[in-house]
């Protein structure tokens, strides 16, 4: 999905980078002349992408952010808003560390709202819900409810999941803002504001 929608001179967000292979991903897809911004709350996190981005010659395609991926419009230029042409998401935890440090509802909530408000019309938000750790079925409750309230004629909702397993396999939601005319969705950014985490 990402790949069909990405292009060299692209700026792309990867909201949560852990051990940076997403991040180097999108760095070859819109280099040599596009940008990558990848987020996450770990200096753990943070050191793994950058050594992986070192050793393939791709960390000046990217900008890694130590904080919350909700802050990402807030830290992006307005040329770099209108730009954007994607954002992912891996929810959880960061593989091979604390299991007790994992992505949370409100951070992702406000996160998604805030890039479908902010963001250009098109532009695919890409979230991967795993629900098979402690806290992750209340996470997935809150992304899947939020993309309940989203009014389907301002913003469409897509879902891709392996069914009739075992265990419980991630799952992906895509969000992708239909134009750019969308009062629904304005109310419920104003709406959920008292969850962020911001302060």
């Amino acid at each position: 999905m990402i790949a069909q929608n990405i292009r060299p001179g692209d700026t792309v967000i990867d909201a949560t980078c852990g051990n940076g292979g997403d991040t180097a991903f999108l760095a070859e897809a819109v280099s040599p002349s596009g940008h990558v911004h990848a987020f996450d709350i770990q200096s753990e996190a943070i050191q793994a992408t950058y050594a992986r981005l070192q050793k393939r010659s791709l960390e000046s395609y990217v900008t890694l952010h130590h904080c919350s991926h909700e802050y990402a419009a807030s830290l992006l230029t307005d040329k770099e808003k209108t730009g954007i042409r994607a954002a992912i998401f891996n929810l959880g935890y960061l593989p091979g560390s604390d299991k007790q440090i994992v992505t949370s509802a409100s951070s992702t909530t406000a996160a998604v709202l805030s890039y479908l408000h902010t963001f250009p019309s098109g532009v695919p938000v890409i979230v991967v819900i795993y629900h098979g750790h402690p806290g992750g079925n209340a996470e997935r409750t809150a992304v899947e409810s939020l993309a309940a309230e989203l009014s389907e004629q301002e913003v469409r909702v897509l879902r891709y999941s392996l069914e009739f397993q075992e265990k419980a396999p991630p799952y992906v939601l895509t969000f992708e803002k239909t134009g750019e005319d969308t009062p629904g969705l304005s109310k419920l950014v104003q709406a959920y504001s008292h969850i962020s985490t911001k302060g």
